[in-house]
């Protein structure tokens, strides 16, 4: 208490000796880098000077003045588009200082028509990683105008480690900073630490048509020394002294609103950004990874999962590219982090070759970090090494290029080489050579009608009876959704086969998409408002799935005809991220206060849950089973509802049961839910555990328990799948994988062999779809690897059986069907 009383003396002795003066300074060109104004060196006009208050601009001779103020810490420029500071945009106010001079450098590469930029979030780390250099990589590859952090970096070691790896100077072209819950530490007042390495927590800067502008978290672990209304009125200043025809972008740790209005408030004062030209509000805190727009205002919100682990609702890994042009963003580009160099030749390949009619698919997944992949090349060559076909694949997502063509009929049962050259923007090229056999795939024929009902349960237990028993994976068709799955399982139902895109970018290529079960045809798309990121429900002729906005869709199986669109009271964050379930003609999906009960066939509302709120969004899937509802909320609880009413009837948290990524399952009447570390098995009826098996591995995964008769499978975040004894709960076997291409699951990093898609039993196999780009089949008894398919992207969505084929849907948006 003492030190906190004698800092605040001596911080208020301080400020009253710099307000004695006021601050003058100039900006200039600094044409020889030596950060001194020189002569020759001429000033600049027109550029803002902020005392954190007062906003001043520069004359003709690029000299200004600016009173002080009680709270000035920093005086500070916003550096004007076409221009970077050549070592700082701020300097600490000092009472021995006599002028504050800023030196600017032009940009060589600057465009006035659009800003691009890197965006870094949440990275919570003392520790160097690969995503460092690779984020510093795609800026210089791609020309970025700058790089920002919209905060969490996080507590004291977090903060000195970023300052002194993540920089201007480490990373090559200007760094900002925001400052976030976790950066306001001990310290005289929260902020403290953050300036003494960050500079002032709220500013702003230009680059091409754009203002930015950067906002402090209101509120954190310790109390910060700015209001609200100080920062309200140094925005007012800043805006008033703003060009009203560029877009503003404004940058925080969190998300000032969901709703349409964004306006700033304290006391009776505040300021609507709505009509200072807001177009974009960037934002992290929440750790995933989703975008919108907010109603018909035309502004965008955009918030990223960490770039250096998996987020908290099991969201990849990434930083995001944004470009900025006169009507606000224009395009966002998420970057996985950690992958490197990835390039698999899914059609054709050793294991099978897909035909659209006569035409062969050519089809690759291809993706490097660090740089985009521009263009990639497809080489077909004989026994005799001649030439027979090149051509150019097209993008179809952020990992797929694909095309097809024509193949003659002499040319098959025969044995080709093949090459891909995937060339990426810093010149560097992927390369893969393939040998294959030219042989055209049987499809099986289909027959008998498919329960989807039984089918979505064996999607989500992991265990389907009747199903074949082969060993081998050959590729039957390979089709492309145009969007990523995330984790959308293909649903079978009618001929076809379902699946739902995600695009957490621009909201454009999200949507559910229709294909022919036997040839992977695309029969129709349906476009959604945001990404459907869990599996889609099927009963009655009827598809029905919720968005992450929570708005829920009911779909006609055999046209895609719209049938009826339920918007739930989603008002705040968590985005929704879970799976629905059907069951007697009604549809429970949503999550806290809108999660309810529709009828499948019109969508009203059979009852809203009113007993509980809060907590982070999860990927767990909700489960049913007699008159019990099963469902979750991350850091938060397991829920058990009554089915018919809604009403609660237990809740638990304890023994890491609050950290909610898995789905729960049920298994002869007992209840089976992933803990932190321990797998329990619990009575449905009161909640209370019956028994359990610890776990040294963290039970993060979007997996749910799989239980035959003899065995329980438990899938890890780092350290693969486990398989337990079901009576002595002793482990028999561990089957792991690769390394993850990127991480998904909450907190993890490298190394971690990952698997987020529930196991498929069938007979004495066992299929599993990995997080480091492979399909593999097991033996079930011994945990053997029996055979292996190369997707080229991870595997998150469950995979399905379906007469006779396996289909495995993968980041990359394709949906691959196999033989068995």
């Amino acid at each position: 208490m003492y030190k906190n009383i004698l800092g605040t003396a001596m911080m208020l002795l301080f400020t009253q000796a710099v307000m004695a003066q006021g601050f003058s300074g100039k900006v200039f060109i600094d044409k020889n880098g030596n950060e001194s104004c020189d002569a020759g060196e001429t000033g600049l006009a027109g550029v803002r000077v902020s005392n954190g208050l007062q906003v001043a601009v520069t004359d003709a001779a690029g000299k200004f003045y600016l009173p002080t103020h009680q709270k000035a810490r920093f005086v500070y420029i916003t550096t004007p588009a076409g221009y970077r500071f050549a070592k700082s945009f701020y300097i600490k106010t000092d009472s021995s200082k006599t002028a504050y001079d800023f030196a600017l450098t032009p940009v060589r590469q600057s465009q006035q028509s659009m800003a691009k930029f890197v965006r870094l979030t949440d990275t919570e780390t003392a520790v160097y990683n690969n995503w460092i250099t690779e984020a510093k990589d795609y800026a210089k590859n791609e020309n970025a105008d700058f790089i920002v952090h919209t905060g969490d970096i996080c507590y004291e070691e977090g903060l000195k480690f970023h300052a002194k790896q993540v920089n201007t100077a480490t990373m090559g072209l200007p760094v900002y900073y925001c400052i976030g819950n976790h950066d306001l530490v001990k310290g005289p007042y929260g902020e403290a630490l953050y300036e003494s390495l960050f500079g002032p927590v709220f500013y702003s800067f230009e680059a091409g048509p754009a203002h930015f502008i950067v906002t402090p978290m209101w509120y954190g672990d310790y109390t910060p020394s700015y209001t609200v209304d100080d920062v309200l009125q140094w925005i007012k200043n800043d805006l008033a002294h703003t060009d009203p025809a560029k877009p503003v972008i404004i940058f925080n740790h969190d998300l000032l609103t969901y709703d349409t209005l964004f306006a700033i408030r304290a006391g009776k004062d505040s300021i609507n950004l709505n009509d200072h030209h807001l177009k974009a509000w960037i934002y992290g805190h929440w750790h995933i990874n989703f975008a919108r727009t907010h109603g018909n205002t035309g502004i965008r919100s955009l918030c990223s999962a960490p770039a250096a682990d998996g987020g908290i609702d099991n969201s990849a890994s990434n930083f995001d590219v944004i470009n900025v042009d006169k009507a606000g963003i224009s395009a966002v580009q998420r970057r996985y982090t950690y992958v490197s160099n990835q390039i698999t030749q899914v059609s054709p390949a050793a294991t099978g070759v897909a035909f659209e009619g006569n035409k062969m698919l050519i089809s690759v997944n291809t993706y490097h970090t660090s740089a985009n992949v521009r263009q990639v090349l497809f080489s077909l060559y004989n026994k005799k090494g001649q030439l027979l076909k090149q051509l150019p694949l097209q993008p179809r997502t952020d990992w797929n290029w694909a095309t097809i063509t024509e193949i003659p009929a002499a040319w098959l049962n025969n044995v080709y080489t093949s090459t891909v050259e995937a060339t990426m923007s810093t010149g560097n090229v992927l390369f893969r050579r393939d040998t294959f056999s030219l042989e055209k795939s049987k499809v099986p024929a289909l027959t008998g009608q498919v329960w989807p009902e039984v089918l979505q349960n064996e999607q989500r237990t992991g265990v389907v009876n009747n199903a074949p028993d082969g060993n081998e994976l050959h590729l039957v068709w390979s089709a492309n959704t145009g969007g990523n799955v995330w984790k959308s399982s293909p649903v079978c139902a009618e001929g076809k086969v379902f699946v739902g895109n995600i695009d957490d970018e621009g909201n454009k290529h999200c949507g559910i998409t229709a294909m022919d079960a036997r040839t992977g045809k695309v029969v129709w798309q349906f476009p959604t408002k945001n990404s459907i990121k869990h599996s889609i429900s099927y009963s009655d002729h009827l598809l029905v799935a919720t968005d992450a906005e929570g708005i829920t869709y009911a779909l006609e199986a055999a046209t895609g005809k719209l049938r009826w669109q339920h918007a739930g009271d989603m008002r705040s964050l968590p985005s929704y991220n879970s799976g629905g379930v059907v069951k007697a003609g009604v549809y429970y999906t949503g999550a806290g206060k809108y999660m309810q009960a529709l009828d499948l066939y019109t969508g009203a509302v059979k009852w809203t849950n009113h007993d509980w709120s809060g907590g982070e969004g999860t990927p767990a899937a909700m489960a049913v089973q007699g008159d019990c509802l099963i469902t979750s909320s991350n850091w938060n609880h397991l829920f058990a509802h009554d089915l018919a009413t809604g009403k609660l009837r237990w809740k638990r948290s304890d023994e890491g049961i609050r950290f909610r990524s898995g789905t729960a399952a049920f298994y002869d009447g007992k209840l089976y839910v992933h803990g932190l570390n321990k797998l329990h098995i619990i009575d449905p009826a009161n909640g209370k555990t019956i028994d359990s098996i610890p776990v040294e591995e963290a039970l993060k995964t979007m997996t749910a328990p799989v239980v035959t008769n003899q065995l329980i499978l438990i899938c890890t975040a780092t350290n693969g799948l486990a398989a337990y004894d079901k009576k002595t709960k002793q482990l028999m076997w561990r089957f792991v994988p690769g390394e993850a291409l990127f991480y998904t699951a909450p907190y993890t990093l490298p190394s971690s062999a990952t698997i987020e898609s529930t196991p498929l039993c069938a007979g004495s196999r066992v299929y599993i779809g990995a997080s480091d780009g492979y399909v593999y089949v097991a033996d079930l008894k011994t945990g053997k690897l029996l055979s292996r398919f190369h997707t080229g992207a991870p595997v998150f969505a469950e995979m399905a059986i379906c007469n006779g084929l396996l289909y495995v849907a993968d980041f990359s948006g394709n949906v691959n069907a196999f033989s068995l």
